[in-house]
């Protein structure tokens, strides 16, 4: 993964956002040759949102995210988006 440059990056104050799709081994047993779709649209959607709301999206590993935001405010906004979306 190339690595993001230190003045995109938000300074002071910041807010971490870590998501984990709940239940995922379950779900990729289930589903099989499915669930790489599932997933690359479930990253696309969490972009989107991170992306929305001033986010930087700094890490993704599997079918969990690491993001930083200049504010909570942003990140909890992006957090609730991104669950009404994907439910």
């Amino acid at each position: 993964m190339p690595s993001i440059p230190e003045r995109s990056l938000p300074v002071g104050t910041v807010t971490f956002l870590f998501t984990d799709i709940e239940g995922s081994t379950r779900l990729l047993s289930a589903l099989g040759d499915r669930y790489p779709a599932l997933l690359a649209t479930h990253n696309m959607l969490l972009r989107d949102s991170i992306a929305r709301h001033a986010g930087i999206d700094v890490s993704t590993e599997g079918d969990a995210f690491f993001a930083v935001f200049g504010s909570a405010l942003d990140a909890v906004t992006a957090a609730a988006e991104a669950q009404r979306i994907l439910d």
